[in-house]
């Protein structure tokens, strides 16, 4: 068991690295896109404070169009790692041997895939809160007092429409 440990301890450097590494590039990519659903996760959350028909309104309408521009980033991050990929078999293909920037190419697959998959996961997450929201607006929209029956409107006055 302490084999394990002494090899987790050896790796944590490598490991920080690369945790700190997906973070940079998902600050700089994809989080503005997620801020504000954050912020609208916890106004769900907030027990003392219900969360109101503004929130849940940009929820269902601003949110999705959001994904939309989240999805062709994302769609731009995937062609950048087929790209690595393609380098990396190009480059298997031609045997060139430079053991140093192979295993560098390795390593961005390893980063962009896990940036991908947390974006993945945040796109997932927001379509739980869209859903989430509809669903809130949803009933309250039915318990909302419809009146039944003949309502009386105010007088309006006649026109003339003419000959």
């Amino acid at each position: 068991m302490s084999d394990i440990s002494k090899a987790l301890e050896f790796l944590q450097e490598d490991f920080d690295a690369a945790d700190k590494l997906v973070e940079e590039i998902y600050n700089k990519y994809f989080a503005s896109y997620f801020i504000r659903e954050e912020v609208m996760h916890q106004r769900f959350q907030d027990v003392d404070v219900p969360i109101n028909d503004t929130e849940l309104s940009w929820i269902i309408t601003a949110l999705p169009l959001e994904l939309f521009s989240v999805a062709n980033a994302l769609a731009q991050f995937r062609q950048h790692l087929e790209i690595v990929k393609l380098k990396m078999k190009q480059r298997k293909a031609e045997k060139i041997t430079d053991t140093n920037l192979d295993t560098e190419f390795k390593l961005m697959t390893i980063i962009y895939t896990s940036v991908i998959s947390r974006v993945e996961q945040q796109i997932s997450f927001s379509k739980e809160l869209i859903m989430g929201a509809k669903k809130v607006w949803d009933a309250r929209r039915s318990s909302e007092i419809t009146p039944i029956g003949e309502v009386n409107l105010p007088d309006l006055p006649e026109y003339d429409i003419g000959q």
